[in-house]
């Protein structure tokens, strides 16, 4: 992933979303792209200050003690799905990207190979009919 252009990329995305009218992104808190995404979304909230941020975090966030000291906790809502919390631990971050593809209106991802847990939401958000960015295709 090249973070520069790809940050780019999700910004003009987002601005995209925000004048269409999209006032609420959640983001999450595992792996590259999720730390990439919510870097972008702090800075997209300093220029709409009237948008809402979550993370939606596979784990308990009452387990990241890191999380809580992060320069970007202040900006974001904690979402714990039960969907993510029931189940072997294993599986709890397919669980939370199920429950996001399930709930959310737009899927934004970076998806550059046919497995894994980012492909199958991404499978998922085409057979439910969702308005998808893949940046990876960009």
């Amino acid at each position: 992933m090249v973070t520069g252009s790809f940050e780019r990329q999700l910004e003009e995305v987002v601005q995209h979303l925000i004048l269409d009218g999209y006032c609420e992104f959640w983001c999450c808190d595992q792996g590259n792209f999720d730390w990439v995404s919510r870097i972008v979304m702090r800075r997209m909230k300093k220029r709409y200050p009237d948008i809402s941020l979550c993370c939606l975090c596979a784990y308990n966030p009452n387990r990241y003690s890191k999380l809580k000291q992060d320069f970007w906790f202040e900006d974001f809502d904690f979402i714990y799905p039960a969907e993510a919390a029931y189940g072997p631990q294993k599986f709890a971050i397919l669980r939370r990207n199920k429950y996001i593809v399930e709930h959310a209106d737009v899927f934004v991802c970076y998806v550059t190979r046919q497995s894994g847990g980012a492909y199958r939401a991404l499978n998922l958000a085409r057979q439910k009919g969702k308005r998808i960015f893949n940046l990876a295709e960009s």
